[in-house]
């Protein structure tokens, strides 16, 4: 058999392999809509990753799903949570105890399986269809749990080091019971009001009233992925001009000055909450 007619059985291959996909992908999600184009780029991305031709037993249904989520498909995350949000739930149980930390761990989850962010792009991308989507979904849970846990434990070595180590300067005292807390929640109240109304809201309902991400989003009509990012981003704008107002008025070392901004950073939430509630 010659080259080009190997290619030619290739392509015609790969281009059935991609209709069957497609198609298993709509019949089980008709209500989320994703072109066959954008499908197809979607799967030859990761038959490139994988460096393999296309297998038949391919999960069509997970990858057009997750495909769907990739691209902000209308309904893809909501669909995606109510199929896997109880095993996102266990994977976590697995390796968190308490009730706080696991709704924590659970928010972060699904942030980073949608959301780009500092360390790269959203973990539904890294899904190449090597396997069910479920399986995925437990492993990634649970390492983001076990990142978070890790992260907890490094901010709380972090705090009681800044507090032995600065004999100069002691950032709780100062930024939550001494001088700096006038200004701190001043610098909260003013990058409150910078806000847009419906930031202000996601704000409000999640760090004052409680509310899930994904209620708030069933309340909003938006999606889960949308809240999560203007929550984010909401906290991020806060905390720079809170750092601004701050190095204004401070005048010490570049590493006191950090000190102080990661416990101004771990008590974010709670000025934030305090602000609001004097605000009403």
């Amino acid at each position: 058999m010659s080259a080009r007619l190997r290619a030619v059985r290739a392509v015609r291959r790969d281009n059935a392999v991609l209709a069957s996909c497609f198609a298993r992908g709509r019949a089980a999600y008709p209500r989320i809509v994703v072109s066959e184009a954008i499908f197809g780029a979607h799967l030859a991305r990761c038959m490139k990753d994988r460096r393999v031709e296309l297998p038949a037993d391919i999960p069509g249904e997970d990858l057009y799903l997750a495909c769907a989520c990739a691209v902000g498909a209308r309904g893809a995350a909501t669909a995606f949570e109510r199929k896997y949000g109880a095993l996102v739930r266990r994977a976590i149980s697995r390796v968190l105890t308490t009730p706080d930390e696991r709704q924590e761990a659970e928010q972060r989850v699904w942030q980073r399986i949608f959301v780009d962010d500092e360390h790269g792009p959203a973990r539904i991308t890294q899904y190449l269809g090597q396997g069910p989507l479920e399986s995925w979904v437990a492993v990634a849970s649970m390492r983001i749990a076990v990142s978070f846990v890790r992260a907890e434990t490094t901010e709380r070595r972090l705090r009681a080091k800044v507090i032995a180590d600065t004999a100069s300067v002691d950032p709780e005292r100062l930024s939550m019971q001494g001088e700096l807390r006038a200004p701190f929640e001043a610098a909260v109240a003013e990058a409150l009001e910078r806000l847009k109304p419906r930031e202000r809201m996601i704000l409000k309902l999640h760090v004052v009233s409680g509310m899930t991400l994904e209620a708030i989003s069933k309340s909003l009509g938006i999606t889960r992925q949308a809240v999560s990012k203007t929550f984010s981003q909401c906290r991020v704008n806060i905390l720079g001009e809170v750092e601004a107002a701050l190095k204004e008025r401070l005048k010490i070392s570049r590493e006191d000055f950090s000190s102080i901004m990661r416990v101004v950073a771990s008590q974010l939430d709670a000025n934030i909450s305090r602000v609001f509630t004097t605000q009403s």
